[in-house]
């Protein structure tokens, strides 16, 4: 549909309007068409249905917004079992790798960002011919939508305003330590319902070290936000343009007017908003990065004390108010003031018992730190006391859970002193990997192996893992039976396998012959998932690894060259650092890493997944050097499997599995 804005006040207005609906100026005749696809269509068709299972992953809810590249989905995750967004390419543009790197450019930049006020970005992938990045499902509305729809002639409140740029100012602060976002608009900041903001859209952005994205002819952004150093060139910018950004975004939701020309003071336009934030915007837009604030925190000090006079303005409106009440609510008004009034001295008394609190834990030095981080630092205090209460009973039924305890309390110990240094960032990086082997404990799986976060060695590479259970044997055939006799003759026993099934003793031994997608469906079966590449070599040799999970002698004594029960005696030799048998020898053993594409989430026909560790079969070689790629279908009889269970990584996450975890044990 045409759509057409007003030159006047900025509102986009629908077709078949004559004058603004806003400020009543008559509108253009001319109407710009919807934009088309490179085919020359009639714009992006709907790639996906209600009810249709995605990547078989994501079963699709609705269809929630659409544009020229693609579109975004609300959508049911059913491994994460919560809803989400899918953010799909068209298929005419998956072709285009410069669009493709550039779209998972996004998701690698968001991956990277964790922070309150930035949406956060789960997984990226392909499926049914396009690309895709599943994030955090946002409830809430974005900042264009609300302008768009306010009443005729409103503005938004200043004190609400406020607010939006203040924690705006926050999730760019967090963010410029690791890249630009080259796009700040309405339409990328989504406000929710409780009145917090997110920032998304880092598809233009690049990380600081990444530079070969964004050639230096190459503009990228919306030509009405961007500083004009953006508009020469978009390659070497920093974060002044951002800042440049905010402040034509905040004259338009002050004004309803973009700041083009020689544009009035926002005062003028608008009664509410005070002179001395007329300076604030002036300085964002001044056409000289070094006239501008060279800082989101130093902005954010600038709008600050206007905040606090609008938030006192709104108070005392409030106060008065209800002490000019018709007579014959008075009563009624008078037991109200008095509530409101014993709320806020609670809410007043509470919030500086907190802030007594969190001052002694950080030793004072995070008074000023940032509101969001400060926040989430204060919830893993929370949380941690939760934990607290689950680790006893677990330790005293369990005691060699006890070490992942004492690694645990080291961890936060760690966390502590960063905050009280003043490194609340770092303190939450800490507390975050400390909180994760606190629920280890509290989660805790006798037939399983905890690991703990950290890094694993990828060949060159090193890559950080959160923390992980992993079957200490490889699944067994009586197993695999089990699971073949309770899926209503989907999945029956390989025929080498069954032939040998009359005896019982084989029933230990580990199950091989199995494909990756039975291997895949056995371990949904149980609950669980196959670990990936790097989960599998990290439970192998830990973060240094040697040359082999024992160490780096190649042949150990009592070594086999044929297949042997699970957790037999001689497979003792054969243990990893976290307690993990036959990762070397017995069977290879599949992961869920497709080759060539450790981001896809599930393979598909003619994919191979990796698969990792020495078998019976072979003289000792590390596990580093013995990983082969095998078509996901095909069965051998040196290939197994064993699973993981993931533990809760987010705080959300994790706040949701302690409950449960108390309501099992009440």
């Amino acid at each position: 549909m045409a759509r057409v804005k007003c030159h006047k006040c900025g509102r986009v207005n629908e077709d078949g309007q004559e004058v603004c609906v806003s400020c009543g100026v008559g509108l253009p005749k001319v109407r710009l068409k919807a934009k088309t696809t490179r085919g020359g269509g009639p714009g992006p068709a709907l790639q996906f249905s209600q009810g249709q299972v995605v990547a078989k992953r994501y079963t699709v809810q609705q269809l929630i917004g659409r544009g020229g590249m693609g579109c975004i989905y609300k959508v049911h995750d059913n491994v994460l079992g919560e809803v989400v967004a899918l953010k799909t390419l068209l298929p005419q543009f998956v072709k285009d790798k410069v669009v493709v790197e550039r779209f998972f450019n996004e998701a690698k930049i968001a991956r990277r960002l964790a922070h309150p006020g930035i949406v956060r970005v789960h997984d990226i992938g392909s499926a049914a011919g396009t690309v895709y990045i599943s994030m955090e499902f946002l409830a809430g509305r974005s900042l264009r939508d609300i302008l768009d729809n306010l009443p005729l002639g409103a503005r938004m409140p200043l004190g609400q305003v406020l607010r939006i740029f203040d924690e705006l100012c926050s999730a760019l602060e967090y963010a410029h330590r690791f890249t630009i976002h080259r796009d700040i608009k309405p339409e990328n900041v989504m406000v929710m319902e409780d009145g917090s903001i997110k920032l998304m859209d880092f598809g233009i952005s690049k990380l600081m070290a990444n530079t070969r994205l964004t050639g230096a002819s190459v503009v990228m952004g919306t030509p009405f936000y961007m500083s004009p150093e953006q508009l020469r060139n978009s390659r070497d910018v920093d974060q002044r343009a951002d800042i440049y950004s905010v402040g034509v975004m905040l004259y338009e939701v002050l004004t309803g007017n973009l700041p083009t020309g020689v544009p009035k003071p926002a005062s003028q336009l608008h009664a509410a908003v005070p002179p001395d934030l007329d300076r604030v915007i002036e300085k964002c837009v001044d056409p000289e990065p070094a006239n501008r604030y060279q800082t989101a925190p130093e902005l954010r000090a600038a709008l600050r004390p206007i905040l606090d006079r609008t938030t006192e303005r709104e108070q005392a409106t409030i106060h008065r108010e209800q002490r000019t009440e018709p007579p014959r609510n008075r009563l009624v008004g008078g037991v109200l003031c008095v509530g409101v009034v014993f709320m806020m001295l609670l809410g007043l008394a509470v919030a500086e018992k907190t802030r007594a609190r969190l001052l002694s834990d950080a030793g004072g030095a995070v008074a000023s730190a940032d509101r969001g981080v400060l926040a989430e630092w204060r919830l893993m205090g929370e949380l941690r006391t939760d934990a607290l209460r689950l680790t006893d009973a677990r330790v005293r039924r369990y005691p060699d859970a006890q070490s992942v305890l004492d690694d645990a309390e080291a961890r936060w110990e760690k966390a502590a002193a960063e905050a009280a240094a003043g490194n609340l960032v770092n303190a939450v990086a800490e507390g975050r990997d400390a909180l994760q082997c606190y629920l280890g404990v509290a989660m805790w799986q006798p037939d399983m192996a905890f690991v703990p976060p950290g890094m694993v060695t990828l060949g060159n590479r090193a890559k950080s893992l959160d923390a992980f259970f992993i079957d200490r044997t490889e699944v067994t055939i009586g197993d695999y039976r089990a699971f073949c006799g309770d899926s209503g003759g989907k999945f029956d026993l390989p025929p080498q396998i069954a032939r040998g099934i009359g005896d019982r003793s084989m029933l230990k031994f580990p199950m091989h012959y199995v494909t990756g997608y039975e291997a895949m469906a056995c371990a949904a079966y149980r609950g669980k998932k196959l670990p990936t590449e790097a989960q599998w070599l990290r439970a192998a040799y830990g973060q240094d690894p040697p040359a082999f999970p024992w160490g780096d002698k190649a042949v150990v004594e009592s070594w086999m060259m044929y297949l042997h029960p699970v957790a037999s005696e001689e497979a003792q030799a054969d243990t990893s650092p976290f307690g993990c048998r036959d990762m070397a020898r017995n069977v290879a053993e599949w992961t869920r890493t497709v080759a060539g594409d450790v981001n896809k989430p599930l393979p598909e026909l003619g994919d191979s997944l990796m698969v990792c560790g020495g078998n019976y079969t072979e003289t000792p070689r590390p596990p580093a050097q013995s990983r082969v790629s095998i078509p996901f279908h095909q069965r051998s009889a040196t290939v197994g499997f064993r699973c993981v269970r993931p533990v809760p990584a987010t705080l959300g996450a994790m706040a949701a599995k302690l409950k449960e975890l108390e309501a099992a044990v009440s």
